[in-house]
């Protein structure tokens, strides 16, 4: 497989929609799961299918993104030839900065076009699921597709604009599709993957361009319908779209429950991250942690209960944390107390505050601000 698909990893799209956390980096460099950034879950993807050169297209605030996949080593993606690419904006005049989907892949059409893969596999890095890419080539093949989309059945995000809803005949063949009528509806609706031919999207891209109709699934996939043979690859495991805080703090809260985190992780399809050396976690004498993910180097003197603990986090004496998600090197004081609250990096919660959100409305407390 690895010469004949490329990967194309877009790391900011959707950053409007979590915008709390997006401010100072990409979407796709977004912490989760307590040692994970969101961009883990597409780049394994890719790594497990044999996908071996990628590129990642990039528009601002992607500092964080470079230092967390640097040359791509923990992806075995640091190679001689193929790869992983970091491919910003340029060739877009006025700021520099594209408008659109098609507008990012116009702008790294140099980058696609020297490739020599047959195929390309376009993901955004807000989807939180681990997807055989392996089964989603055979299909496309098998079924002489020109594009092949990844769907799921559910309520789509109410959040994320332009989400294609989907309907389909009997052989998994789109008929139809629609934007209008897909957010917050039960269906089938696309996972923004798509797969097809490397010369079908330069085509495609090049007259979404000449016409001035830069709207990737308006302009380029709805407009294909009934011209193109456009399949739904049907993704049934665990997944979830993060579309804002409360989203992404289900998702994280997700984990929690054993068959989520085993279908997300598994054996036979590694999620691969950046490693880090850190100490064993240190328990306190009064400490009490219940159902909690907790990463290397906390010290935790205090209860914890239904939270995901990032690396180096201290939890002080008497402090107590029920459904939170606190990020690296944070520190929380001795008789603070959290509920649904997201602590970003190294935030300091002082003695004795008290901070309390809801499942559906989570506290977020920016990265290093001092309560």
């Amino acid at each position: 497989m690895s010469k004949k698909v490329l990967g194309i990893i877009f790391s900011n799209a959707h950053d409007e929609t979590l915008s709390e956390m997006t401010d100072l980096r990409t979407m796709g460099s977004v912490p989760f799961g307590g040692r994970f950034r969101l961009i883990d879950f597409p780049l394994s993807n890719m790594v497990n299918a044999g996908i071996t050169k990628i590129g990642v297209i990039t528009k601002s605030n992607y500092q964080s993104l470079m230092d967390h996949i640097g040359s791509g080593r923990p992806w075995d993606l640091s190679r001689k030839t193929d790869g992983l690419f970091i491919l910003p904006p340029f060739n877009l005049g006025g700021a520099g900065y594209y408008h659109s989907r098609s507008e990012a892949l116009d702008g790294a059409m140099k980058f696609i076009s020297s490739s020599n893969e047959r195929y390309v596999i376009l993901s955004d890095s807000n989807l939180v699921a681990n997807i055989d890419f392996d089964e989603l080539i055979k299909q496309h093949e098998d079924t002489g597709a020109d594009i092949t989309m990844v769907c799921a059945k559910g309520r789509a995000p109410k959040n994320i604009p332009n989400i294609l809803n989907l309907q389909l005949n009997d052989n998994k063949e789109v008929v139809s599709a629609s934007l209008d009528n897909a957010q917050g509806k039960e269906g089938s609706y696309c996972l923004n993957i798509y797969m097809m031919e490397k010369h079908l999207l330069q085509r495609l891209i090049a007259d979404s361009m000449a016409h001035s109709e830069p709207h990737f699934q308006k302009d380029v996939i709805l407009g294909q319908i009934g011209k193109l043979k456009i399949f739904s690859y049907e993704f049934t495991g665990y997944s979830c779209m993060i579309d804002g805080l409360s989203s992404y703090f289900g998702a994280n809260m997700d984990l929690l429950n054993t068959p989520n985190r085993q279908d997300l992780f598994r054996s036979e399809r590694t999620i691969f991250t950046k490693a880090k050396d850190s100490m064993p976690t240190r328990y306190g004498l009064a400490s009490n942690v219940k159902n909690t993910l907790v990463a290397d180097g906390c010290v935790i003197d205090g209860e914890v209960e239904n939270c995901i603990l990032f690396r180096n986090v201290t939890v002080g004496k008497g402090a107590k944390l029920k459904n939170c998600i606190v990020m690296q090197n944070a520190y929380v004081s001795d008789d603070a107390q959290l509920e649904y609250t997201i602590l970003d990096k190294e935030v300091v919660i002082k003695p004795g505050k008290r901070l309390s959100g809801a499942d559906t409305y989570p506290v977020y407390v920016g990265k290093k601000i001092i309560i």
